[in-house]
C-alpha cells in the first residue's frame, strides 16, 4: 500500500516524498482509514514504529480555518516539539502550530495559541493556560494522546483529566502508546471513550534487537559498563540508572575513564536539556546516562545500545527503555546488568519477552579509575 491508496492528498505526499517516505508503515496504514472515517482509536505501537504520522496527517488533511482544532498532548518537551517539528514538515503555509511547556516563558506560547489550528504541548503547561482561558477549545475535533503509557506511568492523569474537561464532547480521540495500561482503559471508561483497539506486532526491526543480562557483583557494576562500553563498536549509547544521583556519579567515572558521556536527569534546566541532545544527536556525546523519566524525550534514530545500569522496575518500563535502541531497522543491543539479589525481580520481565533475553559470558572486566 502507498499514501495515495490511503487518500492522503497530493501536497502531503510530495511533502513526504521530499523526507524519503513513501511507503505507510503498519500504524499507519491501520490507523490513518479509522481517523478518516471519525472513530476514536486505542493505539499500541512500539517506538520508531510511525505514531506521529499516524495521527497528524489525518489532523493536516483536515484542520482549517483560524480555530484551534486539534490537541496533541506528550509527557515530555522535548518530544513536544519532535511532533510539532514533523506536523510542520507536512503542514501547508496555511496551517498554524504552536508547541506549549514549561519551563519557559508564558508570551510566545500565548500568542501562538491564539492563531494556532493545532496545540502541541505537555499536560502540565496546557491545562495552565487552558485555566487562563489562554487557549480555545470550542472548535476542538481531535484530542490525542501520545505515549499515553508514560503520561500515566508519570502520573500526569489529574492533569489529562483537568484537560479532558475543556474539551468539547463530540471531539475524536487518539490515543498513542507503546503498551495499554489499564488506568488507560480506565480514563476511556470514565469519559465514555469506547474506541477501535489496534495493537501493532514487533516489527522487524525490534527483532534486530539483542537482549542479553550479564551477572554482575554489585562492586564490579561500573567496570562492567565501562568493560561493555569499551569493547562496542557503537554510535550512540542510553545507560538508565535508577536516580538522579547514580546518573551524576557513573556519568563522572565514565568522563574520568575517557568516555563521552553525559547525565540527563530531571535536575536540569531546558536549556541544558536541549543542549545535551543536540550534542548526542551530532556524536558530540556519545554516552547519555538518564532516568527513565528524563530519557521520555529521547528519540534518536542513531541509538545502536541501551544498558540497564540499574535493572527496570516493571515489564513496560524495560520495554520502553530498550526501544530506545535498534530503531528504522539498524542493530541494536541492549544489556541489563543485573545482581544476584535481582534476579527475581527480572524474572518476570524475562517471563514476559520469552525468552528473547539471553544470559551473556561474563567478559574479562577493564580496570578503571576511581
Amino acid at each position: 500500500m502507498n499514501f495515495k491508496e490511503l487518500k492522503i492528498s497530493r501536497p502531503i505526499v510530495e511533502k513526504l516524498e521530499a523526507q524519503g517516505i513513501t511507503t505507510p508503515t503498519e500504524v499507519q496504514e491501520k490507523s490513518i482509514p479509522l481517523i478518516f472515517e471519525g472513530k476514536d482509536v486505542l493505539v499500541e505501537s512500539e517506538t520508531g514504529s510511525g505514531k506521529t504520522y499516524a495521527f497528524s496527517i489525518p489532523i493536516v488533511e483536515d484542520v482549517e480555518g483560524s480555530e484551534t482544532q486539534a490537541l496533541i498532548l506528550s509527557p515530555t518537551r522535548e518530544l513536544a516539539k519532535q511532533i510539532n517539528e514533523e506536523i510542520e514538515k507536512i503542514a501547508g503555509d496555511s496551517t498554524e502550530t504552536v508547541t506549549i511547556y514549561g519551563g519557559v516563558s508564558y508570551e510566545p506560547q500565548v500568542r501562538g495559541a491564539k492563531k494556532a489550528n493545532i496545540v502541541v504541548g505537555t499536560p502540565g503547561r496546557v491545562l495552565d493556560l487552558l485555566k487562563q482561558g489562554k487557549i480555545e477549545t470550542d472548535n476542538l475535533e481531535y484530542f490525542v494522546l501520545d505515549e499515553a503509557d508514560r503520561m500515566m506511568d508519570m502520573g500526569f492523569q489529574d492533569e489529562l483529566e483537568g484537560i479532558l474537561s475543556y474539551c468539547p464532547d463530540n471531539r475524536q480521540n487518539l490515543l498513542y502508546g507503546a503498551t495499554i495500561p489499564r488506568d488507560l482503559k480506565r480514563l476511556c471508561d470514565k469519559y465514555s471513550i469506547d474506541p477501535e483497539i489496534i495493537r501493532i506486532k514487533r516489527k522487524k526491526h525490534t527483532r534486530n534487537l539483542d537482549e542479553k543480562y550479564l551477572d554482575i557483583d554489585g562492586d564490579k557494576k561500573l567496570s562492567a559498563l565501562y568493560t561493555l562500553l569499551e569493547d562496542r563498536d557503537r554510535d550512540l549509547s542510553i545507560v538508565f540508572c535508577r536516580t538522579k544521583n547514580t546518573t551524576r556519579w557513573v556519568a563522572k567515572k565514565l568522563r574520568k575513564n575517557s568516555i563521552k558521556a553525559q547525565a540527563l536527569n530531571g535536575d536540569m534546566s531546558q536549556h541544558k536539556r536541549e543542549e545535551m541532545m543536540e550534542k548526542f544527536e551530532n556524536g558530540e556525546v556519545n554516552v547519555i546516562v538518564a532516568t527513565d523519566v528524563a530519557a521520555r524525550g529521547i528519540h534518536v534514530d542513531d541509538v545502536t545500545h541501551v544498558f540497564n545500569y540499574d535493572v527496570p522496575d516493571t515489564p513496560d518500563t524495560y520495554t520502553h527503555r530498550i526501544g530506545r535502541a535498534g530503531r528504522q531497522g539498524k542493530e541494536g543491543e541492549a544489556v541489563t546488568l543485573l545482581e544476584n539479589k535481582q534476579h527475581s525481580q527480572f524474572r518476570q520481565i524475562k517471563r514476559k519477552h520469552k525468552g528473547k533475553i539471553k544470559r551473556m559470558d561474563k567478559p574479562k572486566l577493564k580496570r578503571i579509575q576511581m
